[in-house]
């Protein structure tokens, strides 16, 4: 069985890092995999020159190549179909709708009223 290929950078930094040699920015505390057919076109030697040379060398302190592939860690959390979730058709608090007396003015009333301003 062949083994897969991998060229697997990882972004230590907390900010974006562009690799200008290589068109690509990553995105901070990520990993990524730059021989994955399905994303990237690079090629090994490409890769491989980029590192000894070009932007990942230069940005080294931020980049790192990595030998092992990361390992994904998947958590299983049994799912419970029986918990109860509350609808919210009704709301937890109560709105009351006060009316104060002296709000209810005609435009007369608050004209004649505010005339002396």
């Amino acid at each position: 069985m062949a083994k897969k290929k991998c060229f697997w950078i990882t972004n230590t930094c907390n900010r974006n890092v562009s690799l200008s040699d290589l068109n690509l920015t990553v995105k901070a505390f990520s990993s990524i995999n730059l021989l994955d057919k399905k994303h990237y076109y690079y090629t090994l030697p490409q890769l491989e020159k980029s590192a000894k040379s070009g932007s990942l060398h230069k940005k080294r302190h931020l980049i790192s190549v990595r030998i092992v592939d990361p390992v994904v860690l998947k958590m299983d959390i049994p799912l419970r179909k029986e918990t109860y979730i509350e609808s919210r058709e009704r709301s937890v608090l109560e709105i009351k709708e006060e009316s104060y007396e002296e709000l209810n003015l005609s435009d007369e009333q608050f004209a004649a009223e505010n005339s002396e301003l």
